[in-house]
């Protein structure tokens, strides 16, 4: 492919960014440069639009979210640092191509501007995707956000397939970042409590992502994602279909989970097409 540049996986704690995390970011140290790793990364591919996905936008059950106000806003108020804000824009054309490209795929994904019960939460950004935009946005580029949803991971991944086609048609370089944490239950006071299984859970994403086996995830025990209480394997679902076909350069920058939450900065670097890592449907919903 000649316009998707590079995919990646970014966490997202507001613990990271230094005006909120003030002496505490020396624990979250091989995620600072982890992040910093794939800045430098991102900023030599020069993108002029940044594809994020997001958990923590609007959620709906039925289908994919994309934001369609031209102006976007978000700061960390709510984490105390209000002076640390962003107001980047809507790529339209890539936005308009990519509910294209999903429709023309059947699958259901609505515009913030089409959905009446998102009220005024449009154009507004959040911690998932401001966290990344902190380390890993170059001031020139737009935006493109997407939520996920509560369909299979099947349709998440159907919904990177889209992503591509939509980057190539509109030929925009692009960085698709996908935002999450592994699991919330690393030890005893975690966020979600404490499950022995999302240890094991965070060692098998990480294996996943650093062997480029992303079939692998449809292999995925379910009692073990529901163990885990993660909020980042729907984004990197829809980042493996986005290189579904491909060969990749699939890496593992950083992982830790000092605070009982994994996070994992990754990056894929699309190849050559290999019509070997063409996935077909999986037998059973997933």
């Amino acid at each position: 492919m000649e316009y998707l540049k590079l995919c990646c996986v970014a966490p997202h704690p507001p613990i990271l960014v230094p005006e909120i995390g003030g002496p505490e970011i020396k624990k979250v140290k091989k995620s600072t440069e982890g992040m910093n790793e794939l800045a430098g990364r991102i900023e030599k591919e020069d993108p002029q639009t940044l594809v994020v996905m997001s958990p923590h936008s609007p959620v709906y059950g039925d289908a994919f979210l994309v934001q369609k106000e031209r102006q976007l806003s978000g700061s960390f108020s709510m984490f105390g640092a209000p002076q640390v804000a962003f107001q980047p824009t809507t790529d339209s054309d890539l936005a308009e191509a990519l509910l294209e490209a999903a429709d023309s795929k059947g699958i259901p994904v609505a515009s913030t501007s089409g959905r009446r019960d998102l009220g005024d939460g449009g154009g507004l950004l959040d911690h998932g995707i401001l966290v990344p935009l902190y380390f890993l946005a170059p001031k020139s580029s737009s935006l493109v956000c997407i939520s996920i949803c509560m369909l299979s991971y099947w349709e998440h991944y159907r919904l990177g397939t889209a992503i591509r086609e939509a980057v190539e048609k509109t030929g925009h370089r692009t960085v698709f970042i996908g935002s999450g944490d592994m699991s919330h239950r690393l030890k005893p006071g975690a966020p979600a409590g404490y499950s022995p299984r999302g240890e094991e859970f965070d060692r098998a994403i990480v294996q996943i992502m650093e062997s480029g086996e992303y079939s692998a995830l449809f292999d995925l025990d379910r009692d073990l994602i529901d163990d885990a209480g993660e909020c980042g394997l729907r984004s990197i679902f829809s980042i493996a279909g986005a290189v579904d076909g491909y060969g990749v350069d699939s890496r593992v920058l950083s992982y830790e989970g000092p605070f009982g939450v994994g996070y994992m900065v990754a990056s894929v670097v699309p190849g050559d097409q290999d019509p070997g890592r063409k996935l077909s449907p999986p037998g059973k919903e997933v």
